[in-house]
């Protein structure tokens, strides 16, 4: 009901706007073809001398007389009397209009952040940050994007994101993404010092929250754990281990590459065991093959932080244990909507 309030009211404060800059349009065109026409009567001018000396005049901008009649400076005197407040005025609405839409449309904006719950706050969205925006956003994972260059900002949202104009560094920009409500946050701008004040705010603001952050210097990495990152990644020194494993094992590396692709026939995903979900308390075994014929357990993260690498099917999940598996698109889905329907979910 409240949405629709808003709805409603937001069409009549648009509705009511248009209706201004009409007739302040129509006003202005009055005034300026009634004065072209005024001197075309009074000085025998053409039209195109006439609009141009109407124009100059109710704009101040001003030539000179331009051998004006007596009669042609009465009407001139009036001119500039009215017409140059319609104009003010005319202007003056135009700019209260635009600067008024521009604000409604980031209210908006911010309202429809401030009802997020569990998404990712994506700061930077220079190239690795676009790339990161278009994976979650295929994944359905809600996010809004913190930048400070205007133009940044501008193509986040004429690509249909939410974001936030600013600077990441700075708390109450990273308020404004709602990083008290966020599951995680990746700092993804350019510079490794800014990363590193932004993964302290994100760290004090939310203590439980993850961060992912990107470095290029070898010795940030460091420094940025010391300041609360959760993981680290540095696409530099990524890019070149991918190249170095395509060198040496080309078919592992091709392999690993297709995971996620939409016409893949492999796929590596995660799943979170949550206290009473059908993975709770049992193995593979109990679930026979109608769950795990073609899925592969690889390793099985403890909940004490040990890792079991080729659980048997044998092995029984507790809760808080983050499960890799491995299978086709299809099975994997399978699992995740068993999983989801019973409390887990897929990480």
């Amino acid at each position: 009901m409240r949405d629709g309030v808003r709805h409603v009211a937001t069409i009549a404060w648009g509705s009511a706007s248009s209706n201004r800059i009409l007739r302040a349009v129509l006003l202005l065109c009055i005034v300026v073809f009634g004065g072209a026409v005024g001197f075309m009567v009074v000085e025998g001018w053409g039209f195109w001398q006439a609009l141009f000396f109407t124009l100059i005049t109710i704009t101040t901008v001003g030539y000179g007389a331009e051998g004006l009649t007596q009669a042609g400076e009465r009407f001139t005197t009036l001119l500039l009397v009215g017409g140059i407040g319609t104009a003010t005025y005319a202007f003056s609405v135009i700019v209260q209009t635009a600067v008024g839409s521009q604000l409604g449309w980031r209210r908006r904006m911010q309202r429809k952040i401030d009802r997020l719950r569990d998404h990712f706050i994506i700061c930077g969205f220079g190239r690795i940050g676009r790339t990161v925006c278009e994976e979650l956003q295929s994944a359905s994972v809600s996010l809004v994007i913190v930048d400070a260059d205007a133009d940044a900002y501008q193509r986040a949202c004429d690509q249909g994101y939410l974001a936030v104009r600013g600077k990441a560094t700075e708390d109450e920009v990273l308020q404004q993404a709602g990083i008290a409500r966020a599951k995680g946050i990746v700092c993804a701008v350019d510079s490794d010092s800014d990363n590193i004040v932004i993964a302290l705010g994100a760290r004090e603001m939310s203590p439980d929250i993850t961060i992912i952050a990107r470095v290029e210097e070898d010795g940030a990495a460091r420094k940025i754990r010391r300041a609360g990152a959760t993981h680290v990644v540095s696409p530099s020194r990524t890019g070149g281990v991918d190249i170095a494993h395509t060198v040496l094992r080309p078919h592992v590396a091709n392999l690993m590459r297709r995971t996620g692709d939409d016409d893949g026939d492999f796929e590596l995903n995660e799943v979170v065991v949550e206290k009473g979900s059908f993975l709770d308390g049992h193995s593979p075994q109990e679930w026979g093959k109608e769950h795990w014929d073609d899925i592969v357990a690889v390793a099985v993260r403890r909940s004490d932080g040990t890792t079991q690498i080729r659980p048997g099917g044998g092995t029984v999940f507790q809760a808080g244990d983050i499960l890799i598996i491995a299978g086709s698109p299809s099975s994997l889905d399978k699992i995740y909507n068993r999983a989801i329907g019973h409390g887990s979910q897929a990480a």
